[in-house]
């Protein structure tokens, strides 16, 4: 394609979780530099930036890629609740 303009990644200021959730309602979403609560990183995090945001699994990611080779490690999240199936009991 002649003339095809390049789109850098749009990455947001240091947000914290329930900032995502806000702006990002029920999305999915790449956070890079993240600041973790503990070296584990199993009590969440303090704010991390955006790197891409959407409605599907893939398009953040996608929208991520090109930062890869600065952030190896991109956190991928959804803001919504989670829907999970109901175990069946049997009688």
């Amino acid at each position: 394609m002649i003339g095809a303009i390049k789109v850098e990644p749009v990455v947001s200021e240091p947000l914290t979780w329930d900032q995502i959730c806000k702006r990002y309602p029920d999305q999915w979403v790449a956070l890079i530099e993240i600041d973790w609560l503990d070296e584990n990183h199993s009590y969440g995090f303090r704010t991390a930036r955006v790197a891409g945001a959407g409605k599907t699994r893939r398009a953040p990611l996608e929208q991520a890629r090109p930062l890869r080779p600065w952030y190896p490690s991109i956190g991928h999240y959804f803001t919504g609740p989670i829907a999970a199936p109901v175990p069946r009991i049997r009688p």
